[in-house]
């Protein structure tokens, strides 16, 4: 069974009732396995956490969505399988659901007080999501793949912390289970259930129906626009030497998260659309640039200072989109129901030195905006999934040179998880009404820990979305020494718009 066994970590017996069902292709990826969540939304309310249990064990009574409460394994082929039991109850649960409760203010607690909320001080840098482990984690939680594997586990831990006036939610996951926006699916429907809209609820997609299982099989990887710009052979070699020197000289690597104000997104986006504006009065050929253009814009530029690369480097940005609304013939029903991965990869490359010089973001913000335009249609995703399905470990493409700098930039603000609505639980107001701009039972902020086994994550952007009061919560992940210079260009940016 692998490296586990040899520490005498055996799967469980196989239970003869339990319906055998393969991930889907897209799910069982090498790098998909490597990753695990703490997924916590903070609630400056009280929950009612019996109703909250109650209510997800209704749902997994409802058409086919008793099958999220499968059990992971590693078949003889080294593929993951789910193993999807008859029926659940305390010996095999549907997901597992555990609480913490404190008697205090979630401000006199040493570490909860830490924990940034909807007004989070940016004079110094906030602890990393993963400082709060202790706090929003079990100590049975799961946090790598083998973690289920090995055990009898089901996919969903859910973990409820409890104060005063604060109450903590956390999903615990591997990646195979969902990607950002299904997991708001999942959550919905969940959602529907506490509100007593059973109606509401979409038909659950079975596992056994792989909608995308087709993307890639019949077409030409050479049909990608940027095939000529592949790293293979020798330069991609070279490219993972380089990569390692990284790794192995800044070992160190920190993750913060930021809070962007709105007004200073508002700014920067107003000056890229003028300078935009100015250089194509006509706009004939001016592209839509949406805040996330900015943001995205603003962290590569302060990244590109703060880690002092060569001004002659290429750096390739690595962005990810939903591919759902590209293959509605997929989704006959829509996706709502689809609790799975479905992203892929837009890439962006950008010359150092100019986006050193691109004062105004417009250089950096309009190409970014360009390159999505340019992969995210129909043929472009069914080129670039040729092209990771011949891949080794079926890992996605690297282009540019052998000297690049990898960035990677999610934005999931499509998932809206600051509008997601518990009101239905809230039990009291933790935060008076009128003292925050977040309406009742809704997050005031979320704390993503990843968990990652053999995979780097650095350089990494995770834009978790927009609050109610318009701001936009970031997490970065770099070099531990390049913090400082991250945090002064923050502040100056703040300052500046003050």
């Amino acid at each position: 069974m692998g490296l586990f066994s040899i520490f005498g970590r055996t799967a469980p017996a196989k239970v003869p009732t339990d319906r055998i069902v393969p991930l889907r292709y897209w799910d069982d990826l090498h790098y998909l396995r490597s990753i695990c969540h703490d997924f916590t939304l903070r609630f400056d309310d009280v929950l009612d956490v019996s109703n909250l249990e109650a209510s997800l064990a209704r749902l997994m009574e409802i058409g086919d969505w008793g099958q999220l409460g499968a059990r992971l394994r590693l078949n003889a082929k080294g593929k993951l399988e789910y193993h999807i039991p008859v029926r659940y109850d305390e010996e095999r649960p549907g997901f597992v659901f555990t609480t913490s409760k404190y008697d205090m203010s979630i401000q006199d607690h040493p570490l909860g007080s830490q924990l940034p909320g909807a007004n989070q001080d940016q004079s110094f840098l906030s602890p990393s999501s993963e400082t709060f482990a202790p706090l929003v984690r079990h100590p049975d939680s799961p946090k790598e793949l083998a973690d289920w594997i090995y055990t009898d586990r089901p996919q969903l831990h859910i973990h409820v912390t409890l104060f005063q006036d604060t109450t903590l939610l956390t999903l615990s996951y591997v990646h195979t289970f969902s990607d950002a926006i299904s997991r708001t699916n999942f959550l919905n429907a969940w959602l529907a259930v506490l509100r007593g809209r059973e109606c509401d609820i979409p038909a659950f997609l079975p596992y056994d129906l792989d909608p995308l299982r087709k993307l890639g099989r019949e077409a030409s990887g050479k049909n990608y626009s940027n095939f000529r710009r592949l790293l293979t052979g020798f330069s991609l070699i070279i490219f993972g030497v380089r990569l390692l020197f990284e790794m192995y000289w800044f070992r160190n690597v920190e993750e913060h998260p930021i809070r962007l104000p709105k007004r200073c997104v508002g700014r920067m986006r107003t000056k890229v659309l003028e300078k935009l504006a100015a250089a194509d009065p006509k706009g004939v050929e001016m592209p839509f640039v949406s805040e996330g253009d900015v943001i995205i814009s603003w962290w590569v530029k302060t990244l590109t200072s703060a880690l002092k690369v060569a001004p002659d480097r290429t750096i390739m940005v690595m962005n990810v989109f939903n591919i759902w609304s590209l293959f509605p013939e997929c989704f006959p029903h829509g996706a709502a129901g689809f609790i799975s991965n479905g992203f892929f990869y837009s890439y962006t490359l950008l010359t150092a030195s100019k986006v050193r010089k691109d004062t105004n973001l417009d250089y950096v913000a309009s190409t970014n905006r360009k390159a999505l335009l340019e992969h995210r249609t129909r043929d472009q995703v069914q080129a670039m999934t040729a092209l990771q399905r011949a891949a080794f470990m079926q890992a996605a493409p690297v282009v540019g040179d052998s000297k690049l700098l990898f960035m990677a930039a999610t934005n999931q603000h499509k998932a809206r998880y600051f509008e997601l609505d518990f009101s239905a639980a809230v039990v009291s107001p933790g935060v008076p009404l009128n003292k925050r701009p977040h309406a009742l039972g809704r997050p005031s902020y979320i704390n993503d820990i990843e968990y990652s086994q053999n995979y780097p994550t650095r350089n990494i952007v995770r834009i978790i979305g927009k609050d109610a009061a318009g701001d936009w919560h970031l997490l970065f992940k770099t070099r531990a020494a390049a913090w400082p210079a991250i945090h002064t260009q923050l502040m100056e940016l703040i300052k500046m718009e003050t």
